[in-house]
């Protein structure tokens, strides 16, 4: 709909934008990063929060996230694989 404008005319419509569902940053974090993740909170050397966010660089929202328990679908993922290419066979 054009608006009448006093002092020029006619003014241009503005445009509509349209909203995309998928903007936003595309999903990287793999059930490697997850697995590593909680390995190394598990693990006996008491790492710090900032020391395992820089040796896996990821952010921390990222690993607050994954200490959460929000990508444990990931892990479990993670596990499966794992667990289908293990043998006991030595070569």
């Amino acid at each position: 709909m054009k608006q009448f404008d006093l002092f020029g005319g006619f003014s241009k419509p503005k445009k509509l934008k349209v909203k995309v569902r998928s903007q936003g940053r595309p999903k990287t974090i793999t059930p490697e990063i997850v697995f590593e993740t909680k390995k190394l909170l598990s693990s006996k050397k008491k790492l710090s929060n900032n020391e395992i966010m820089q040796t896996l660089q990821i952010s921390k929202s990222t690993f607050y996230r994954i200490k959460k328990g929000d990508y444990d679908d990931l892990f479990e993922q993670f596990l499966k694989t794992s667990i289908k290419t293990f043998s006991l066979e030595q070569e």
